[in-house]
């Protein structure tokens, strides 16, 4: 008998596949139809193109769970040439092998891409099935041809049941992973989880699925200064002065590893690439969107990381579309936790 959510790994895996593929065809292309969001962060042809394949495929598998995407069809129904360039590269085909694709499933009209695209528009919340979906996080780094991932999550009754996180130009170098060091000849790589079951790596083909191994994390660390740490300094919203300070009481090397993409920081930390983040917000009330950390988070914790927000609580993916009963993020190893807890509380409480 197949364990629990085998159909649903399976289809968000090839889901996820599918349109890592699309994004490496956008990568090759000089202009990326790069358009301005209202809180000003860019968005490409490639996000709103991933998100219609990802949700296409799981709601012709799964037509009655619901979606919270970040992404909305709004500017496409204003503008005719990008809604063209986007149903170009939705219409196209990615997957060589016939079997794997015929799993999935293609919109059949820019009309029904723009709503399938708008089902991920859903309010998120704590009853049923939703799928959680960042089509390119890190669109920044994706327009420079850094570290960038596509992202999808199954949350059941608000709790992940299931993540998958495609990162099409991750390259590893003595299981490290660096912005700006990528898969030039390849595809990447997918890393997944289902909650219980512990996480798993592949390589990400034209076909179907390749064999994945299971991610077996080192050794806890005994002494601080021994941990590796995973920052992301272009972030605006975080206390990056703070953040640096307190590795620096620590006597830990900072920043580490330095990625721009939030779930690519998950992954780091999953891989072995680094061992600790504390991320400090500016504001109390900052909104941290659902889906920069579902997939990843689930994958981190089964690869046997520990993750909670900054006041030790697990993080409630039932809230909404953000993760409103949460404040920051601390991962560290269990052998050191405590040690690290109470620096943040300290540097907290300046």
């Amino acid at each position: 008998m197949d364990p629990p959510y085998a159909r649903e790994r399976l289809i968000a895996e090839l889901a996820v596949q599918r349109a890592a593929l699309l994004t490496k065809k956008v990568l090759k292309e000089i202009d990326k139809g790069t358009i301005s969001k209202n809180d000003k962060s860019p968005v490409t042809i490639a996000d709103f193109a991933a998100q219609a394949l990802l949700i296409c495929a799981i709601h012709h598998n799964f037509p009655d769970d619901k979606f919270v995407g970040e992404e909305a069809a709004d500017t496409l129904r204003e503008d005719v040439e990008l809604r063209k360039r986007i149903w170009d590269l939705v219409s196209g085909k990615y997957l060589d092998d016939r079997e794997t694709d015929a799993l999935l499933s293609t919109p059949v009209s820019s009309e029904e891409m723009l709503n399938i695209i708008d089902l991920g528009c859903g309010p998120g919340g704590r009853k049923g099935r939703i799928w959680m979906l960042d089509p390119v996080d890190g669109t920044a780094a994706f327009m420079r041809g850094h570290q960038y991932a596509v992202s999808l999550a199954l949350v059941e009754d608000g709790y992940e049941a299931v993540g998958v996180v495609g990162c099409p130009n991750l390259k590893l170098e003595n299981g490290r992973i660096y912005e700006d060091r990528v898969d030039r000849e390849g595809y990447g790589m997918m890393i997944s989880a289902v909650r219980g079951q512990g996480a798993f790596m592949r390589r990400i083909s034209s076909g179907g699925l390749e064999a994945a191994r299971k991610i077996e994390r080192p050794v806890d660390v005994a002494d601080v200064k021994d941990l590796h740490w995973v920052e992301g300094t272009a972030s605006s919203s975080n206390d990056i002065d703070k953040q640096w300070k307190l590795a620096k009481s620590l006597g830990i090397a900072w920043p580490g590893t330095d990625l721009y993409s939030s779930q690519m920081r998950y992954i780091a930390l999953a891989v072995g690439g680094g061992n600790i983040n504390v991320t400090i917000p500016k504001k109390k009330d900052k909104i941290s969107w659902v889906w920069d950390h579902a997939g990843g988070h689930l994958i981190l914790k089964e690869s046997g990381g520990l993750v909670t927000d900054l006041n030790g609580k697990e993080f409630d993916f039932g809230a909404g579309r953000y993760l409103g009963e949460n404040y920051g993020r601390i991962v560290a190893p269990m052998s050191v936790r405590k040690e690290i807890m109470a620096t943040v509380v300290q540097f907290l409480g300046k």
